[in-house]
């Protein structure tokens, strides 16, 4: 018993958990059920850890992985059969509520971009594995499961942006400086997410009714806003400002408090009482006003950018946070005060005035620094990042790196993007893997397993994918031959007359039961089974998955 994989939850699952009061209740990204999956399959090789919201104790016993992927069902439904699915509550104690998209789901778990380079070169590119895997990976499309006005391509796949040309002064994509979806909701960004955070934000409204994918080409606004203390002891927004990359005024305006200025902050602020004297402008007609000028691929860019979005009560989808680009004491996760990157990298005195700070000045300021680490490459400004890639060039020097890091640690270009999947980093390892499906449509399966798909006998040695013709086949291959491989992944598509009626839902949840505890019984002794019950192209409207997850004890 003393060598059997336990899962432990830590205080973001246990805010995840299905059994916590909707209101109260964080939901997971996928991002972090794939984390999971990544680290069972590849242990400490994996470029991505779980330590987000769980923790597996004693991977090194885990003997195979199986993931049942059932589209068609959402957490509501779920929530309401619960009880008609006791087999599901025995087996599991961790049943948990996750952002999925609507459709591409397969691609969501399964695809992950990464540098296809050596381990050692990806810790010198960005200190850790799992920074690499933050900095590498596309995340538009979970973005779009957490914004779901963001629009898709024509082509339902997003465009290489590696091939596009930059913006001129550009280095590098400037997409490789957005705060990923989990650093947002980390720093305390303002995004769309059920239970706690949506009770967090009711009055929080979007930037834009409609987002276009942001590209390396999408225009950057510097904001900052200034806020005064009120009636109901809580800081209110005051002045919004926002310049161009020509570091033209954008927008710029003085606001109404809802409620009555007690305290200027003036020291602070810059706001006085004449300032404040005429103004009608109230934050309702600032909402209108953004939603109407800022273009739908617009990125957002200041320091510590969390708080004016706070203040604004808006959210927004591509952020670029000064205080988390820059970093001056090679410490991770510390910040540095505007004043000080704007005298250091830009030798300008910000926020000296006796009147108090200007807003525009700090915007112009903050991304003035964003275009001037374009210019330079991903380690400017970034002293953590420094130290890390100066350790290894010393490494190089002393003979321990290989020739191709030497090359590669000569240059100042980014990390080629390489798409991959989670299959494919196993094959590297020499992990078999399984698909089976009985999905109809094999277009996402055919751009990330058409190797396995062809009669490639090289690769069907370490892949194996097979079509079959119903659910219940797809459940007894499984069953019959999960033994075989180290990583399984089932995925069934619900059909509209599955989900048609009250009746015909409830027999199909009940049908679903029954596989789970066929999977459970036929995986070995410190297996690990996830169920995810997500809302595919039968729900398109719906954006939360259950995940369940469960190792199973002899």
């Amino acid at each position: 018993m003393r060598n059997v994989p336990k899962l432990r939850l830590k205080e973001v699952g246990q805010e995840a958990l299905m059994k916590t009061k909707p209101e109260d209740r964080v939901p997971l990204l996928m991002d972090d059920v794939q984390a999971l999956l990544m680290h069972t399959l590849l242990r400490t090789d994996s470029p991505m850890s779980p330590g987000r919201w769980v923790a597996l104790e004693k991977s090194a016993k885990l003997t195979h992985t199986t993931v049942l992927l059932v589209e068609g069902l959402t957490s509501d439904d779920f929530a309401e059969f619960e009880h008609e699915m006791p087999e599901c509550k025995k087996i599991f104690q961790h049943i948990l509520q996750v952002v999925a998209p609507s459709d591409r789901l397969v691609e969501e778990l399964a695809c992950v971009p990464l540098s296809d380079t050596h381990k050692d070169i990806l810790l010198a590119e960005y200190g850790s594995l799992e920074a690499a895997m933050l900095g590498c990976k596309d995340h538009l499309l979970i973005r779009r499961s957490i914004f779901n006005n963001i629009a898709g391509s024509d082509a339902g796949v997003d465009p290489d942006y590696s091939e596009l040309d930059l913006p001129p002064g550009d280095k590098f994509p400037r997409t490789q400086l957005l705060l990923s979806p989990i650093q947002m909701i980390n720093e305390d960004y303002p995004l769309p997410l059920t239970g706690n955070l949506k009770h967090r934000y009711i009055d929080y409204i979007t930037t834009n009714d409609h987002y276009a994918p942001v590209t390396p080409k999408s225009p950057m606004f510097g904001l900052d806003c200034e806020m005064c203390r009120t009636s109901i002891n809580a800081s209110e927004l005051t002045r919004v400002s926002i310049v161009d990359e020509q570091g033209q005024e954008f927008y710029e305006s003085l606001v109404r408090p809802n409620n009555k200025i007690i305290d200027y902050v003036t020291q602070f602020s810059g706001i006085t009482p004449e300032l404040m004297k005429n103004v009608s402008k109230t934050l309702k007609d600032v909402h209108r006003e953004l939603k109407n000028k800022l273009p739908p691929d617009a990125i957002l860019v200041g320091q510590s950018l969390n708080f004016d979005l706070n203040a604004l009560k808006m959210m927004h989808p591509y952020v670029i946070d000064t205080s988390i680009l820059f970093n001056v004491t090679g410490t991770a996760g510390t910040k540095t005060k505007l004043k000080v990157l704007a005298k250091k990298f830009l030798q300008q005195d910000i926020q000296s005035s006796a009147g108090g700070h200007n807003s525009i000045e700090d915007c112009s300021a903050s991304l003035a620094l964003v275009k001037l680490k374009l210019s330079k490459n991903i380690y400017y400004g970034d002293q953590w990042l420094q130290d890390r890639r100066n350790y290894h060039k010393k490494a190089s020097r002393i003979g321990i790196a290989t020739q191709q890091e030497v090359q590669r640690f000569g240059a100042d270009a980014t990390t080629t993007e390489i798409t991959t999947t989670l299959f494919g980093q196993a094959r590297k390892k020499n992990k078999k893997s399984a698909i089976v499906t009985s999905a109809n449509n094999l277009d996402n399966f055919g751009n990330y397993f058409g190797e396995a798909m062809q009669a490639n006998a090289d690769v069907k040695k370490l892949l194996c994918f097979q079509k079959l013709d119903s659910d219940e086949a797809v459940i007894e291959q499984t069953v019959d031959k999960c033994l075989n491989y180290d990583f399984n992944l089932s995925c069934i598509q619900l059909k509209p007359e599955d989900l048609a009626t009250v009746d015909a839902k409830r027999n199909k949840i009940r049908q679903i039961d029954g596989w789970v505890r066929k999977l459970y019984g036929a995986i070995s002794v410190n297996g690990l089974l996830v169920v995810l019950l997500a809302g595919g192209e039968v729900s398109p409207q719906s954006r939360m998955a259950v995940a369940m997850v469960e190792t199973r004890k002899c």
